[in-house]
């Protein structure tokens, strides 16, 4: 029902659904991506590094603002109010975030489908009204132009053995992991994610892991070996060794008296010794792909830590994001107004509380933040006259520092010519 229903998202592109061939260029071959690595993605340690990126990413806020030098106003249109509680009626803002992340990361691909309506201004101007935004999720893709060589077009190949094909202008495409092709995202040449030595590690783990309990649970049963030295027919051995057994769990001594003439020989089997030095190695290996440290992965992190690993992984997705959105979804002439699409992360929020009182002072001293935005970095709740901003006297305007030394340049020559004509 739900593939039914993203079909039904692009009606308008109908007349596109004929099957054809796209022509591929920039010396690419054929721009195709296809899921793989399923194997990988079953990986405890592969999944939770995914989770904790996509689960930060998942806290920003997405705003529609115009952008010019030195301001920027936020604008309450149709894109605001979509993404400030459910870009679609399927996901609030936060599932969306997490999932476009999800695919970006898994698939190395991730597009987004904005769906809006078209209507015409005073100016008899098309413009758009978007409606919701869908992250989708494809078996296979297929990107080039089409016969006429003009529009680049993207054919989706989906689940349930249906296709569409769409302008690509009309989409956002995330990317993650490049390599020389120059259209699909993925790590290796052909736009295809390259998990060959992530493999390895995941193996790696994954057989140490299913090893060692089989190793100590061995390790617990077998203690030594008798070896009878009469001849013995099959029933008979087994009937010496259910007697030798039962004397071993009748002793409480830990002596055995028995009357088979026979020869126990005790075995020391040692339960296996994983060096942790091993092991977290292994996973390193794994993490680092991601970007993701042991310290974030646990939880148990310092300011600096998180710091790091928002340069690394959140501040990537926020870049990419803002570009591929904003390019999307606004005109050239309304980008040349400054229209963009922004992504607000608070960072404030995983700084100690020393590190916050540091910033507080700072905003109390030059008007940086309001008392509530203070209050909120506290966790505390907003009050009434709390939307002022404090400043310190000892810090003035920049313009009014520069006017007041110029005049008292001009004042001191005045004086010293006055000395002069006297």
């Amino acid at each position: 029902m739900v593939l039914n229903y993203i079909g039904r998202l692009f009606g308008r592109y109908k007349e596109r659904k004929r099957t054809k061939q796209l022509h591929a260029i920039l010396n690419d071959g054929q721009a195709i991506f296809s899921s793989f690595g399923e194997n990988v993605y079953l990986s405890d340690i592969v999944n939770n590094c995914i989770d904790r990126i996509a689960t930060e990413i998942s806290k920003m806020t997405i705003s529609s603002v115009i952008e010019r030098p030195g301001k920027i106003r936020k604008q309450n249109d149709d894109i605001s109010s979509l993404f400030l509680f459910k870009p679609n009626p399927l996901q609030t803002t936060k599932d969306f975030l997490a999932c476009c992340e999800w695919l970006r990361r898994k698939d190395h691909n991730c597009f987004i489908y904005p769906q809006y309506e078209t209507f015409y201004d005073e100016n008899d101007t098309p413009r758009r009204m978007y409606t919701a935004f869908y992250p989708l999720n494809p078996a296979q893709i297929e990107i080039g132009t089409d016969d006429s060589g003009g529009i680049w077009e993207i054919k989706f190949q989906w689940r349930d053995g249906t296709s569409d094909i769409l302008p690509y202008s009309d989409l956002v495409h995330l990317r993650w992991r490049r390599g020389k092709n120059t259209i699909i995202g993925g790590g290796n040449d052909y736009g295809r994610p390259d998990t060959s030595d992530l493999l390895k590690a995941v193996t790696t783990l994954h057989k140490v892991m299913e090893g060692l309990p089989a190793a100590i649970e061995s390790s617990l049963k077998l203690r030594g070996i008798y070896a009878a030295k009469t001849l013995l027919d099959q029933k008979k051995i087994n009937e010496a060794r259910e007697e030798f057994e039962q004397h071993l769990q009748e002793s409480k001594s830990g002596i055995v008296a028995i009357d088979l003439a026979g020869e126990f020989t005790p075995v020391n089997m040692v339960p296996p010794d994983i060096n942790s030095e091993v092991m977290e190695f292994i996973k390193a290996i794994i993490r680092n792909r991601y970007g993701v440290s042991e310290a974030i992965l646990s939880g148990d992190y310092t300011g600096e830590q998180h710091s790091a690993f928002y340069q690394t992984c959140i501040e990537d997705f926020i870049v990419e994001f803002e570009q591929a959105m904003s390019s999307c979804l606004f005109t050239f002439d309304e980008q040349k107004a400054g229209h963009r699409i922004k992504c607000y992360y608070s960072r404030t929020a995983y700084l100690n509380t020393q590190n916050k009182i540091e910033i507080a002072n700072l905003a109390t001293n030059t008007g940086l933040m309001t008392l509530n935005q203070i209050n909120e970095m506290f966790g505390i709740e907003p009050f009434q006259e709390g939307n002022r901003r404090l400043q310190s006297l000892n810090y003035s305007e920049a313009s009014i520092v520069d006017r007041y030394q110029i005049e008292g340049i001009g004042k001191t020559k005045s004086e010293e010519g006055e000395k002069i004509d006297n």
